[in-house]
């Protein structure tokens, strides 16, 4: 299964690789200073006590290194075994989704992890990666039929391959990530093609699901999807994350207050420091020129991720790794209109950056899986 030789590894996406190790680099400075405390002792997961000032850096760095690992075997697998064995994932998701949703452990109100004894696993992270190998497949097994662009009565399947971990996920419950799901879904589709009439027929179908979907959303989701419009009329309650994001990023100010040495997050006003909102943090600390500069890392490593999805030999290759860029774009986009007031908060974590081991696995595995279709493609073979 594992397959990497010298000629393979010269054709390594340099750009994607220096890309993916900047952010992973900016993700371990803001970081330590998000999580800042000079007299915390950090407990590794249960094997060792250390001493080091910030416990979301030291756990991210063990999180990375995992990573790196976990992107080297993404890269070391051959293409034609995810096409192979990408229904199997996509069960085995779905049945992490239904173990959560029967004996997953509950945090702040909602039941996303399942608990491993030595950390917590979220199964809606590794969800997404299934659902695009699984949607891959469907899609390139079953091109549409008119050569050119889907009909809406042949999306059926693929819909309910979308629909079925979005609802597990939403019981959860998590829009953010049910929401990013059906993006990547979604993407994938109209990277093969629909017809306008289809688009608009489900677009007509989503207005008419509105007012039910809607009332099916918790009370807090409302609200937060309220207080987009007005965060000033719960600025204690549900626009306070709103209201204190958009304090840090615009008191950074054009070059930032320098590091650590930003109010909001140093004194604890910003909620969700170290994960949803720790793109508030380098803007409060590093100003519009630090932020700019994180944006173009992340331009850089989309593009390059693009690069390889328009150079893919066949179009499996070409929609797995179409879907992993949708995930990051659909992660990057909503989380920094989110910190900014530019959409609710949803709960959505910033890619390579944002603290969590879920996140960074399957984000790191995603990345091997990229880097090994770009290396592979002066060596496809007809199936």
């Amino acid at each position: 299964m594992l397959a990497i030789g010298r000629r393979v590894l010269s054709r390594v996406d340099w750009l994607l690789f220096g890309a993916t190790a900047a952010l992973l680099a900016c993700g371990l400075v803001v970081l330590y200073s998000a999580g800042y405390d000079p007299e915390s002792k950090t407990n590794l997961f249960g094997l060792a006590t250390v001493d080091f000032a910030s416990a979301a850096c030291l756990k991210q760095a063990v999180y990375i290194a995992v990573g790196l690992l976990v992107m080297l075997v993404g890269m070391s697998i051959p293409t034609q075994f995810f096409f192979h064995y990408s229904f199997v994932f996509y069960a085995l998701s779905i049945g992490m989704l239904a173990a959560v949703a029967g004996f997953g452990v509950v945090v702040n109100g909602s039941r996303r992890w399942l608990d491993l004894g030595f950390a917590n696993l979220q199964p809606a992270e590794f969800a997404k990666l299934a659902l695009l190998l699984t949607m891959a497949r469907r899609l390139s097994r079953n091109p549409p039929r008119d050569g050119s662009s889907y009909r809406l009565t042949e999306l059926v399947v693929p819909l309910a391959l979308i629909a079925l971990p979005m609802g597990l996920i939403m019981q959860q419950p998590d829009l953010g990530t049910a929401l990013s799901l059906g993006i990547v879904g979604v993407s994938q589709i109209l990277f093969m093609g629909v017809r306008p009439r289809a688009i608009v027929t489900a677009l007509v179908a989503l207005s008419v699901l509105a007012y039910p979907a809607w009332h099916m959303l918790h009370d807090y989701q409302q609200r937060r999807i309220l207080v987009l419009l007005d965060p000033e009329s719960d600025p204690q309650g549900s626009g306070y994350h709103i209201t204190q994001s958009k304090i840090a990023v615009g008191s950074g100010e054009l070059f930032g207050k320098g590091y650590r040495e930003g109010t909001q997050s140093q004194l604890e006003f910003l909620p969700e420091h170290t994960t949803d909102f720790v793109f508030s943090v380098w803007a409060e600390e590093w100003g519009f020129a630090g932020s700019v500069f994180l944006l173009l890392l992340f331009f850089g490593l989309v593009s390059s991720m693009l690069r390889v999805t328009a150079r893919s030999r066949d179009l499996f290759s070409a929609l797995v790794a179409f879907g992993i860029t949708a995930q990051f774009f659909a992660h990057i986009v909503i989380n920094t209109g989110m910190v900014i007031g530019l959409m609710p908060v949803v709960g959505i974590p910033l890619p390579l950056i944002s603290y969590g081991g879920s996140a960074m696995l399957s984000l790191m595995f995603g990345l091997g899986i990229v880097q090994g279709v770009s290396m592979r493609r002066l060596m496809f073979r007809e199936r």
